[in-house]
């Protein structure tokens, strides 16, 4: 669909084309992998370009919205560099619910880690539930990455110690609605105080420590994908830096309101040939 010049599918839309691609031999665990190196490779060049510069990182917010080029390559040379001898090159922490959204950033938490990041994995809901998010939690194993959950220690973001470059939501994507609760309340809370959001500038925070990028892959958790009134937004939704839309942007991408969330977003291409598939023959 078309609104002005800005094209977006519904997340209503999003699942029909994500199902006929799997139909037409492009995986759901094939377009898991997509969007999880997709979004790794966007995190690595935004990061590298944010912190290879002199830019102030607590006025690097992004309000606009952008395109995804292609940034393998720096992350191809990092996987080659056998992490730069050993050294750590940056530092994520990932928040994964237990769905599909949680298996893209196990997805991204590996190839991250393999390109010479320090992971740290929060479980937010417990431990994943669908299958393609299951076999990529399992992929993480001797890959030395600390892992956290929840749903076992409620103390886990309170003793949480040192800081990130970056912190990804992987919480919640199209299939969310209503309002954050419980650990995922906990974890968006967590993140927004430490975030670049105009009130933490305005307190001073970050002034004595780091303050990280926050990317949300596909929709920041707490929106809603299908979201056009602002009353339907919930305010202790992530506020992110980046937010990593796969295939297209969603209804509440576009809608100048969800902008404080949003930050900029960036459209992820996953491999669905949309034009193909919604003239497949049912």
């Amino acid at each position: 669909m078309i609104m002005g010049s800005e094209h977006f599918v519904t997340c209503g839309q999003m699942k029909i084309l994500e199902r006929r691609a799997d139909e037409n031999g492009l995986s759901y665990y094939q377009m898991m992998e997509n969007a999880g190196r997709r979004a790794s490779e966007i995190i690595e060049e935004k990061t590298v370009r944010a912190l290879s510069t002199k830019i102030v990182r607590n006025k690097f917010v992004g309000s606009g919205i952008g395109t995804g080029g292609s940034f393998s390559g720096s992350l191809k040379v990092a996987e080659s560099t056998d992490r730069f001898y050993g050294k750590e090159r940056y530092s994520a922490l990932i928040f994964c619910g237990k769905g599909n959204n949680g298996g893209d950033g196990l997805v991204s938490a590996r190839i991250l880690r393999k390109a010479g990041w320090r992971i740290t994995v929060i479980l937010v809901d417990g431990k994943p539930r669908t299958e393609d998010s299951i076999e990529n939690f399992g992929l993480l194993k001797g890959l030395d990455v600390d892992i956290e959950d929840m749903s076992v220690n409620s103390r886990v973001l309170m003793d949480m110690k040192g800081n990130y470059d970056v912190i990804i939501d992987a919480i919640y994507g199209t299939g969310f609605h209503g309002k954050l609760k419980e650990n995922a309340l906990k974890a968006a809370i967590y993140i927004n105080e430490r975030s670049r959001s105009a009130e933490n500038k305005r307190a001073g925070y970050g002034k004595e420590q780091k303050i990280p990028i926050v990317f949300s892959l596909d929709i920041p958790s707490g929106l809603g994908g299908d979201v056009t009134s602002e009353k339907e937004i919930d305010a202790m939704s992530i506020k992110a830096d980046f937010t990593i839309a796969f295939h297209a942007r969603k209804p509440v991408h576009i809608q100048k309101f969800a902008g404080k969330f949003c930050g900029e977003t960036i459209v992820a291409d996953i491999g669905i040939d949309e034009d193909k598939l919604w003239n497949v023959e049912l």
